[in-house]
């Protein structure tokens, strides 16, 4: 679990994404089932650009706990990327009622306001 949490702190403050993503990797290798670790993986993965092989964990992390707002709002962005408008939306709505006072609420404000010009 170090590995996985070292990772993620990496992808939240600018480290070393190759090295993020190789300690996410470790940790998924290692916690296969975890959600966490499907999360922190997806997100490397994202981070590269990666967004086919992020939105799969994050589906997979979503299924085993769908309550949670940071896997809907990594899934939201990512389907921001990949320019599917209405899963984004859906996904990034979905942070807000699971938790109205989300930590980064105005960033998915401001993604759903660019989903919804585009």
């Amino acid at each position: 679990m170090l590995a996985n949490n070292v990772a993620y702190m990496m992808l939240e403050h600018g480290g070393n994404k190759d090295v993020a993503l190789s300690l996410a990797q470790v940790a998924r290798r290692g916690l296969p089932e975890s959600p966490l670790t499907a999360d922190t993986l997806a997100w490397a993965y994202y981070q590269k650009g990666t967004y086919g092989l992020a939105v799969d964990l994050l589906e997979e992390a979503l299924k085993k706990s769908p309550q949670n707002p940071n896997y809907h709002f990594h899934l939201g962005l990512t389907y921001q990327k990949m320019n599917n408008k209405a899963s984004a939306k859906e996904h990034l709505e979905r942070v807000l009622q699971v938790n109205p006072k989300f930590p980064q609420a105005d960033d998915v404000r401001k993604a759903l306001s660019e989903l919804s010009q585009g």
